[in-house]
């Protein structure tokens, strides 16, 4: 998608209207995010409640569990959020043409609180996410392992409890304390990248932490995040992979990151 595609301020601003008035009166961001993070919250006490003699081997069920759920966001962003599937149309739906039309690249930032329920989960998100995990958390206590299987609901719980708080903060604004903070601007830049039209569907999928975009080379290259953020290019930052050019063929500036970027955003990730 070029530039000429791109939404319009009005036409961001209508569609962010028309969503809004689709809020019941009885909507409460705060209870959207607090009651859902609760019961994460809930889960990951009882599970650590239950762990009895941790051997340090069955410690490293955390680190593993955090990489599995990493790739599994980083899958269903790709696969799911941007990509019509039979599953769950309606992941697409809500995201690609609503969420990602509202919030672009240069302007990330919710104007209101009620703008909440546009970025979380949908509140019965968590506990969903919770059962499609339990028969793997059952498995491995009927196998004779339940200290791992308490650190697995724990980690799979604050995984998906951490990227309900992180995803919001992106959207806060910089100009918050919240906003300030060194690490989650490092962590919302990385997010507001993958908002830019032209790179949603290649570039950043992992809104958490972008470990498995590193991993399958889906992280937006210095050139790419200029694109999206419309500083200036120069010709050291310029490769052939983001905009299928040689680095002879740099553009000067960011007025050409358009055209140059335009030839592979329709091109997402192999599997």
């Amino acid at each position: 998608m070029d530039d000429e595609h791109r939404p319009t301020r009005e036409e961001r601003d209508a569609l962010r209207a028309r969503q809004l008035a689709k809020s019941s009166r009885w909507y409460s961001p705060h209870v959207h995010l607090l009651v859902p993070s609760s019961f994460g919250f809930a889960v990951i006490a009882c599970a650590i409640w239950v762990i009895h003699d941790l051997r340090w081997l069955e410690v490293l069920t955390i680190p593993l569990t955090w990489m599995i759920a990493n790739a599994t966001e980083w899958r269903a962003h790709r696969d799911l959020l941007h990509a019509r599937s039979w599953i769950a149309p309606v992941l697409y739906d809500r995201h690609t043409p609503e969420h990602h039309m509202i919030y672009t690249s240069r302007d990330m930032a919710m104007r209101e609180v009620r703008e909440w329920r546009l970025v979380l989960i949908p509140p019965y998100g968590i506990l969903l996410i919770f059962l499609v995990t339990c028969p793997v958390t059952a498995g491995l206590w009927h196998l004779g392992v339940p200290n791992v299987a308490a650190l697995f609901a724990a980690t799979s719980m604050g995984y998906v409890v951490s990227y309900e708080w992180l995803h919001l903060s992106y959207h806060l604004g910089p100009e918050t304390w919240v906003g300030r903070l060194a690490i989650l601007d490092r962590l919302r830049r990385q997010h507001a990248v993958h908002h830019d039209p032209r790179l949603m569907q290649r570039k950043n999928f992992n809104v958490t932490v972008p470990f498995w975009d590193w991993v399958r080379g889906t992280t937006a290259t210095p050139a790419e995040v200029a694109c999206a953020f419309g500083t200036s290019v120069t010709a050291s930052e310029f490769t052939s992979e983001p905009c299928g050019r040689p680095a002879k063929e740099a553009p000067a500036d960011s007025s050409s990151c358009a055209s140059a970027t335009s030839s592979s955003t329709s091109s997402p990730a192999s599997p």
